[in-house]
């Protein structure tokens, strides 16, 4: 599967540099280049790059404070690049696959390619293995209570949350599950978007998929999950890519990894 990638560095023979050596990997194209860390943060939710070539000491922001900014659960794979050792310490803070060092060696370079393929193929089969959990949950039919003769045997059915407790600041209070349009991933926390508003809850996007029934809701990529009946349309974009359009106007990335299982699941919901 081809790799989408990112490169981004505030020295435009940096870029070239590492666009010329992409350039004999056959699985790897190259989405885009930017200068700065606020560009491709920016870029990153259009693009959904599968991995990154980003520089430590940029103008304004650095690539450290990018990652941080960004999140452990929103952010693709990462190699960054550095002209400075001792900044290899922090890759290792951020949680990125590798590094290599200015000015790049091939064989070093190469070396942190082979581990974020690595790492890619095992993101990918923990996105497949959820995929068919969904759509194996969202086709059963509802499990009938356990009879005299079988209560015991039978295991007892997944209860999926019906409402969150939000809160302003100064009081709690309930907000039902029917009422969330789509979620956000916001680091440590998932944006409920509920109309015009939304609400911060403390739960990972990997848990809330356990939680929430999969015949309502689908991930649409990395940093979302969306209510089926509230999808207006799917449009095609490009690369495999496509745009899922609400009934209020909002407008959302369907990453190429989650549209198969997205449009089946949607497909098979009342």
């Amino acid at each position: 599967m081809t790799i989408r990638a990112l490169i981004v560095d505030d020295e435009p023979p940096a870029r070239e540099g590492i666009r010329l050596r992409l350039r004999s990997e056959p699985d790897i194209e190259v989405v885009g280049e930017y200068g700065t860390a606020g560009e491709a943060m920016a870029a990153l939710e259009e693009l959904d790059p599968d991995l990154v070539f980003l520089d430590v000491q940029m103008t304004g922001m650095t690539g450290i404070q990018m990652l941080r900014e960004l999140g452990p659960d929103r952010g693709p794979a990462v190699i960054l690049v550095t002209a400075h050792e001792e900044h290899a310490l922090d890759a290792f803070e951020v949680n990125v696959v590798d590094y290599v060092l200015k000015p790049i060696d091939t064989g070093r370079f190469r070396k942190a390619l082979e581990r974020a393929r690595v790492h890619l193929e095992r993101v990918r089969a923990v996105e497949l293995s959820g995929q068919i959990k969904r759509l194996v949950e969202a086709g059963k039919p509802p499990v009938a209570g356990p009879s005299e003769d079988d209560r015991g045997a039978r295991p007892a059915r997944r209860e999926h949350i019906s409402r969150f407790l939000v809160s302003d600041g100064a009081r709690e209070r309930p907000v039902s599950v029917s009422e969330v349009e789509w979620i956000e991933s916001a680091g440590d926390y998932v944006r409920l978007h509920v109309g015009p508003e939304y609400h911060l809850v403390r739960i990972s996007m990997a848990h809330l998929e356990e939680v929430l029934d999969p015949a309502l809701f689908g991930r649409i990529h990395r940093g979302a999950i969306v209510r089926f009946d509230r999808v207006r349309e799917i449009v095609p974009i490009h690369h495999g890519d496509a745009e899922v359009r609400l009934e209020d106007g909002t407008v959302l990335k369907l990453s190429r990894s989650y549209r198969d299982a997205f449009r089946e699941a949607l497909g098979k919901t009342p």
